[in-house]
């Protein structure tokens, strides 16, 4: 296993010294590599939300491209299609609850 020298503050070498102590860790190296670990998923999970991210935006690029957008220019436009919004979602729930009970009797 390769070796490093890095440099660390009193206050982080406390930290790993409390934490081996505390039977947390064997030595530093265990809660070092374990640190690392945890970084590398950190970055990942960010790395994996930002391309998320990127992805919806672009659906958003190409729907607004192809023409697939309402344009809402006022609170009231804003207020309507909330409301059109709720409706159809009220619909849409009544119709999957009509089916669910019509497929228990």
């Amino acid at each position: 296993m390769p070796t490093q020298n890095v440099n660390i503050t009193d206050a982080q070498s406390e930290f790993i010294r409390r934490c081996v102590e505390s039977g947390d860790y064997n030595n530093a190296s265990e809660l070092v590599r374990e640190s690392l670990r945890l970084l590398k998923a950190q970055k990942d999970a960010q790395q994996a939300n930002l391309d998320w991210v990127r992805a919806e935006l672009q659906k958003g690029y190409d729907d607004r491209e192809a023409g697939r957008y309402i344009e809402l220019n006022s609170r009231e436009d804003i207020d309507a299609f909330g409301r059109e919004i709720s409706r159809r979602g009220r619909e849409r729930l009544l119709k999957e609850n009509n089916a669910s009970t019509d497929s228990i009797k």
